[in-house]
C-alpha cells in the first residue's frame, strides 16, 4: 500500500545485477569448455552453477508469462542473457549430438533478433560471440567452425526477420498480440475493480464454473463493456473541455502499484506503467483528500507518472473515484480507490463548471463499476443456479438404486470440488458403503460398519451434519478405528434424512485442503443430501414394488408370470445361438399330508424346499414357483444329460430334509419331470407340456423319482 522504499529498490537493483553477473560467469565457463560433454562428466560440480542459471532463466520466463514485464533496462536484459547462456550450455553438453543441436542456439538468436529491440538483443548476441570466441581461443573448436556458426546464426536471423516483416505475418501477429493483451488486461482490470470478487449470495461461494451458454468468463465480458464505456466517456470529456490528457489509474488488489487502465490523450510520450503507489501527484490522495487541483504548474513538473517527459502541463486535477467495495462485505480491503487524472496546457485555474463536470464524471465512473459488479454477480449466480439445476435434473431423471447412487455422486461433484465422496446406507445395526469415489474408495466400497462407530455413526444417531465447521484434523475415526484418513483436511458427513424422520444413511464428502466446505457450501450440500435421501427412498420403494410384481412373496422365488417371460427370453436366446435348454418341473410328494400339520407348517416346508432349489442351481439358471406346491427350473445351455444330473442332485437334497412338528419327524420328497430343447420340442408350450407329462409319469411311478420326456415316449 505504501510507496516502494529505498531499501526495496536497492534489493531489486542488486538482484538484477546479481543475475546478470551470474549469466556472465556462465558465459565465461561455456567459453572455457567447462560445460563440454567430457568436462561435465569428469567435473560434475560444474553443473551446480549451471543449475542456478537454468532455474533463474525459468523463473524469469514464469514471471513474464504472468504479465510481470520488467520496466527497467537491466531487468529487461537479464532474462535474454540467462536464456542465451542456457542454450549454449545445453549445446555443449549434448556432446556427439552438438552438430545436430546447433539449431537450438541458432533459432534462439533469430527469435531474439525478431522479438526484441536492438538495445536488448545486442547484449545476448555479444554473450553468444564471447562464448563462441572463447571456445575457439581455448582450442575447443577450430576457427572455421566459429565462422560457420556465426554465418549460420546470421542467416537464420536474417531469414526470420524477413519473414516477420512480411505484411501478412505482421498483420496476423499484431492482431493476435492485441487480442491477447486486451484479454489479459481485461482479466486484471476485472480483478482490480472487484468484478471477480465473490459476492454475498449463497451461490457466490460455489467454485468457478464456465458459463453454460457462454464459454467466456462473465467477469471478462463485463469488464470489456465497462472499459469501452470508460474510453468513450474520457474521450468525450477531453474534447469537450479541450484537455491534453484524461486518464483512469487503478490500484491492483494488493495495493502495491497503480495501473493505467483507460486514457484519452494527444501526447505521445506515455509510459504504460505500472507505477508505485503514491507516485507523483497521486501520493497526495493517499491521505483523506478526495481531490487536488494545481494551477499554474511549473515548467519542469513531473508529477504525472504516465508522462515520460517533464513539463507540458499547465494545470491539472486529480479526483478519487469513490469505491464502495468495502460496503459490500467483500474480503478485499482497499485504502485508496481509483484516480481520475486530468491535465491541460492552459495555466488558468479550473472554473466551477469544469470542476463540477469532472467530479460528476468520477461519480459516473464509480456507478459504472458498481453496476458492473452487480451484473457480474447476477450472471455468476445464474450460472451457479444452472449448475444446481443440472445436478438435480440428473438426480431426478433416474430410477432404481444403482442409477440413483451414480447420479448422486455426479450431482455433488458438479457443485463441489471434493477428493472423496461416498454414500452409506443403514442396514439394521450396520451401515454399508454402497458407492464411493476418489481417495481410498477402492478400500471402502462394500464395507460394513457398526452404526454406533465413528463420526458417521454419530451423524446417523443425532441426524445432524458433523464435524462442526467441516474441518478434519483427526484422530477421530470417520468409519471405524481401523479406517483413518490423516490426508483429509476438510470433512463433512450429512445425514440422508427423509422428511425430518430417521436417517436412512449418510453422505460423506472430504477434501485434502482445509476450509473447502464453507457455511454456504454446506447449505448447498444439505440441499443435495435431502434430495438424495428422497430419491433413495423412492428407489427403494420402486425396487420393492418391482420385487412384489416379479417375486413370489412366500418362497422369494420368481413368480409364475416372471417364469413365463424369462422362459421366452431364454428360449429365444437358445434358438438364436443354436444352443440348448432344459426345463424341469417339480412337485412335492404327499403335500396334503404335510399341510395336515397346519398351513404354517406347509408354508415352512415350501420355503425350505425353495431355498434348497435356489441354492443348488447355477446363477445363470432360473428357479420359479410354478403353482401351489410345484416349482419350475430352467437350465440354460444344458441338454438332457446335464438336466438329469441337476435333477438327481435336487432330489437327493430334498429327500435328505426332515422337519419337526409336534415331536413328529416329517420327511419330504419331490418328483421331477424333464424336457429339453431342441430334442423334446422347439416351442415353449410344447416343452412345458412334455415336462408336465413327464412329471405326471414320475408321480404315478411311485414318486420321489425323475422321468424324462424321451424316456416315457
Amino acid at each position: 500500500m505504501k510507496p516502494q522504499s529505498f531499501k526495496d529498490k536497492a534489493i531489486r537493483f542488486a538482484k538484477t545485477w546479481y543475475l546478470i553477473a551470474l549469466a556472465a560467469i556462465g558465459a565465461l565457463a561455456v567459453g572455457t569448455g567447462a560445460f563440454d560433454f567430457n568436462s561435465t562428466v569428469t567435473s560434475w560440480y560444474i553443473l551446480l552453477p549451471g543449475t542456478f542459471i537454468i532455474a533463474a532463466g525459468l523463473l524469469d520466463i514464469a514471471h513474464r508469462l504472468k504479465g510481470r514485464l520488467p520496466a527497467h533496462f537491466p531487468a529487461q536484459i537479464q532474462g535474454p542473457l540467462l536464456w542465451t547462456v542456457t542454450a549454449w550450455m545445453l549445446l555443449r553438453m549434448s556432446g556427439p549430438y552438438s552438430k545436430h543441436s546447433i539449431i537450438i542456439p541458432a533459432g534462439f538468436i533469430a527469435w531474439l533478433v525478431t522479438t526484441y529491440p536492438p538495445k536488448v538483443f545486442l547484449f545476448p548476441i555479444l554473450f553468444a560471440f564471447i562464448m563462441e570466441a572463447g571456445l575457439t581461443i581455448t582450442g575447443r573448436q577450430p576457427v572455421a567452425e566459429l565462422a560457420l556458426n556465426i554465418l549460420l546464426y546470421g542467416l537464420i536471423a536474417v531469414f526470420l526477420v524477413l519473414f516477420a516483416r512480411s505484411e501478412a505475418y505482421r498483420k496476423k501477429l499484431a492482431g493476435l498480440i492485441a487480442r491477447a493483451k486486451k484479454k489479459s488486461d481485461n482479466r486484471e482490470y476485472a480483478k482490480d475493480l472487484g468484478i471477480t470478487a465473490p459476492g454475498p449470495s449463497i451461490l457466490e461461494t460455489l467454485p468457478e464454473f464456465e458459463a453454460i451458454e457462454n464459454k467466456e468468463q462473465p467477469g471478462v465480458s463485463t469488464i470489456e463493456t465497462i472499459s469501452d464505456s470508460f474510453d468513450l466517456q474520457l474521450e468525450l470529456i477531453r474534447q469537450a473541455l479541450n484537455l491534453t490528457t484524461i486518464a483512469v489509474l487503478w490500484p491492483d488488489l494488493q495495493g502495491r502499484e497503480l495501473r493505467l487502465r483507460n486514457i484519452s490523450t494527444i501526447r505521445k510520450d506515455i509510459q504504460p506503467g505500472p507505477y508505485p503507489i503514491g507516485s507523483g501527484i497521486t501520493g497526495a490522495l493517499l491521505k483523506d483528500r478526495n481531490e487536488i487541483t494545481l494551477a499554474p504548474v511549473r515548467a519542469d513538473f513531473s508529477g504525472l507518472p504516465y508522462y515520460i517527459k517533464k513539463g507540458g502541463v499547465g494545470s491539472l486535477l486529480a479526483v478519487n473515484i469513490l469505491d464502495n467495495l468495502q460496503e459490500e462485505s467483500s474480503p478485499v480491503e482497499r485504502k485508496i480507490s481509483g484516480i481520475l487524472c486530468v491535465d491541460r496546457t492552459e495555466k488558468s485555474d479550473w472554473n466551477k463548471s469544469e470542476l463540477t463536470i469532472l467530479k460528476l464524471l468520477g461519480k459516473k465512473l464509480s456507478l459504472d463499476i458498481n453496476m458492473g459488479r452487480q451484473h457480474y454477480t447476477m450472471n455468476r449466480e445464474r450460472n451457479a443456479f444452472q449448475q444446481v439445476c443440472i445436478g438435480l435434473r440428473e438426480l431426478n431423471s433416474v430410477l432404481g438404486l444403482e442409477p440413483v447412487f451414480d447420479a448422486s455422486i455426479k450431482a455433488v461433484t458438479t457443485l463441489v470440488q471434493t477428493d472423496f465422496i461416498a454414500i452409506s446406507l443403514l442396514q439394521g445395526e450396520y451401515h454399508s458403503i454402497v458407492r464411493a469415489k476418489g481417495l481410498h474408495a477402492k478400500n471402502l466400497q462394500g464395507l460394513k460398519f457398526s452404526k454406533n462407530e465413528g463420526i458417521v455413526g454419530q451423524v446417523l444417531k443425532i441426524n445432524r451434519s458433523l464435524p462442526a465447521g467441516a474441518e478434519y484434523r483427526g484422530p477421530a475415526p470417520i468409519f471405524s478405528k481401523e479406517q483413518r484418513f490423516p490426508d483429509f483436511g476438510s470433512l463433512l458427513i450429512l445425514p440422508l434424512q427423509k422428511e425430518k424422520g430417521d436417517s436412512i444413511g449418510a453422505l460423506i464428502v472430504a477434501a485434502r485442503k482445509p476450509g473447502v466446505f464453507t457455511r454456504h457450501r454446506r447449505d448447498i450440500l444439505e440441499l443435495i443430501a435431502a434430495q438424495v435421501a428422497i430419491k433413495i427412498d423412492l428407489a427403494q420403494a420402486h425396487e420393492q414394488i418391482n420385487k412384489i410384481a416379479t417375486i413370489d412373496g412366500l418362497t422369494n422365488l420368481a413368480n409364475h408370470k416372471t417364469f413365463q417371460h424369462a422362459f421366452d427370453v431364454m428360449l429365444n436366446r437358445a434358438q438364436r445361438r443354436s444352443g440348448r435348454l432344459c426345463l424341469i418341473l417339480c412337485d412335492i410328494d404327499y403335500f396334503k399330508r404335510t399341510n395336515a400339520y397346519g398351513h404354517p407348517f406347509g408354508d415352512q416346508a415350501l420355503k425350505i424346499i425353495a431355498d434348497t432349489l435356489a441354492g443348488t442351481v447355477r446363477k445363470v439358471d432360473l428357479v420359479a414357483r410354478y403353482g401351489s406346491e410345484e416349482f419350475a427350473i430352467i437350465l440354460e445351455d444344458s441338454d438332457e444329460y446335464g438336466g438329469l444330473e441337476m435333477a438327481e442332485r435336487i432330489r437327493k437334497k430334498v429327500d435328505a430334509l426332515s422337519l419337526r412338528q409336534d415331536n413328529n419327524t416329517v420327511n419330504i420328497s419331490i418328483s421331477l419331470g424333464l424336457a429339453s430343447f431342441p430334442d423334446d420340442g422347439d416351442k415353449k408350450s410344447l416343452l412345458i407340456d412334455h415336462a408336465d407329462r413327464a412329471l405326471y409319469k414320475a408321480k404315478t411311478s411311485g414318486k420321489n423319482c425323475i422321468k424324462t420326456w424321451s424316456e416315457i415316449t
